[in-house]
């Protein structure tokens, strides 16, 4: 079954997010402050409960946000839960990129990790 890509281009207050159902990835970088965060984040959901259907063997979710406001973070745990159901039959690595001075989105990261319960890979960036 072919899934098309989903893309949208970052801005100055919305994350660039870019998934491909044939490389199994998801990556969302950026600023995450977006005006209505159902009406951004709602076609991502949708996208990956599609994938949930027919998902490759290996999954990579890569995040290199800068700011996350408290709306976003709660759509991006719900995007980590639905990926969830991808263990145990698949795997899912989740990459957690952040700048060394953001100890916030390091924090961010690790409370991810702890609510959702799933592995991630922390790693310093340098932009």
């Amino acid at each position: 079954m072919y899934m098309e890509n989903f893309y949208v281009i970052e801005s100055e207050d919305n994350p660039s997010i870019f998934c491909d159902a044939e490389k199994g990835l998801i990556e969302m970088e950026g600023r995450s402050l977006p005006e209505n965060v159902d009406t951004f984040y709602n076609p991502v959901i949708e996208w990956v409960r599609e994938y949930l259907k027919n998902p490759m063997p290996k999954t990579t979710v890569r995040f290199g946000f800068v700011y996350i406001n408290s709306s976003s973070s709660k759509k991006i745990l719900e995007i980590l839960m639905l990926l969830k159901k991808l263990l145990p039959d698949n795997d899912l690595k989740i990459i957690w990129n952040y700048l060394p001075e953001d100890e916030d989105m390091y924090d961010e990261g690790m409370d991810f990790a702890k609510m959702t319960q799933l592995d991630f890979d922390f790693k310093i960036t340098s932009e």
